[in-house]
């Protein structure tokens, strides 16, 4: 029922006045039609050779690779695809009795053409479960009394996103949600499904060294059999040098063996990082939230070469500066970087984007500056305290 494929003779399956109300309840809805995808991981991000099941490509919209970037809006009919960016707030996960875990959905399989299928779940503006007495989302921000009068007195300013809410009672640490479970679950369903690729590479491993194996040992003999040729003919025929012998016998020389440098093989690359989520995207480049098992939550920064056709000239030259830059307390700290992929791992921010920063805690900031000298006020004064249940990070 309503999957975008008339299975019915007429076609009644598909019928648009039974769809629109048709209840998705174990997949997600399309952005802007009603179709159902029962089965995620099999039909989104499905790549290059993918074909689109809904009619606007919300399916393959949001997507890096085979991995889901986008987010997921919690309606009375199921989830729906949706760009992070139109969420008002993350929701938190009900069957949890500490309400500290964020809501999350995936959807895995087990064959390597699956998809990997993971993001939040949010409640946009609109939602009935803004403003209806129950705090839904992780830091309750749904239930900001002044927002809430604000929506009831402007419902349409509400809307177009004039009023945001004001609350900063609790801090709540992105170490306490449970991310990081589904990280290593994730780690644990991915080892899964790459286990037939692994059967594979093995054996064409074990083929391939045999054979280099075997060709390098027929190099060894011929190689070992031209020199001894060699060193008859140079011992018979070259006039003696005084002074330049090796092991007692003259004219003969012995060469030492130049080691090979192994190159050594990117140790960040996209193939075995555990990609979360996209935190936004810039002139040049994107930004992901990563996880690593040695460092943590880190943000990957990849080329966009939608955006402009100097993309990895560009983050080419950033990775030279970050390289060359000594450590300091004031400038974000480069932990690496692949030329190869174009792309350099720094420190992921928890507390946002500078901008964001100062908008969000501007009331608790004061202007220094005179407006008429352009000089700095001597007698300058925090004009604004917070109240006990407000922190500044």
């Amino acid at each position: 029922m309503c999957d975008g494929k008339p299975d019915c003779d007429e076609g009644g399956d598909e019928d648009p006045t039974t769809c629109a109300s048709w209840q998705c309840e174990y997949g997600v809805r399309c952005q802007q039609s009603d179709i159902c995808i029962d089965i995620p991981h099999q039909v989104m991000c499905a790549g290059d050779g993918g074909q689109a099941v809904c009619p606007d490509s919300s399916d393959q919209s949001y997507c890096l690779h085979r991995i889901y970037t986008g987010c997921f809006i919690n309606t009375t009919l199921g989830l729906t695809i949706t760009d992070c960016d139109t969420c008002f707030c993350q929701l938190r996960d009900k069957s949890d009795t500490k309400q500290s875990t964020a809501a999350v959905f995936r959807s895995i399989g087990r064959s390597f053409r699956s998809s990997h299928i993971m993001a939040r779940v949010c409640a946009q503006r609109s939602s009935s479960e803004i403003c209806d007495g129950v705090e839904d989302c992780m830091l309750g921000e749904d239930e900001d009394p002044e927002m809430c009068r604000n929506r009831e007195n402007d419902p349409d300013g509400f809307l177009r996103g004039n009023y945001e809410s004001q609350r900063k009672g609790r801090k709540v640490e992105l170490d306490q949600f449970d991310i990081g479970n589904v990280a290593d679950l994730e780690s644990e369903n991915v080892a899964e499904i790459t286990i037939d690729i692994k059967m594979i590479c093995a054996i064409f491993i074990s083929t391939l060294v045999s054979v280099v194996g075997f060709c390098l040992a027929i190099i060894f003999v011929m190689f070992r059999l031209s020199s001894k040729n060699h060193r008859k003919h140079v011992h018979a025929e070259s006039i003696p040098i005084e002074g330049q012998t090796s092991s007692g016998l003259p004219n003969t020389y012995i060469l030492q063996p130049v080691p090979k440098k192994d190159k050594k093989e990117p140790t960040w690359t996209l193939q075995n990082t555990s990609i979360i989520k996209e935190l936004g995207k810039g002139f040049y480049s994107k930004v992901y939230l990563a996880q690593d098992k040695q460092f943590g939550y880190v943000a990957i920064k990849t080329v966009d070469t939608k955006k402009t056709n100097k993309s990895e000239e560009c983050i080419i030259n950033e990775i030279d500066i970050l390289s060359n830059i000594k450590p300091h307390p004031n400038i974000i700290r480069l932990i690496g970087s692949n030329m190869e992929e174009k792309l350099l791992v720094i420190d992921f921010c928890f507390h946002g984007n500078l901008k964001d920063y100062v908008l969000r805690y501007k009331r608790y900031f004061v202007d220094e500056i005179n407006p008429e000298t352009q000089e700095p006020n001597r007698d300058t004064y925090l004009c604004a305290s917070p109240v006990l249940s407000e922190h500044i990070p």
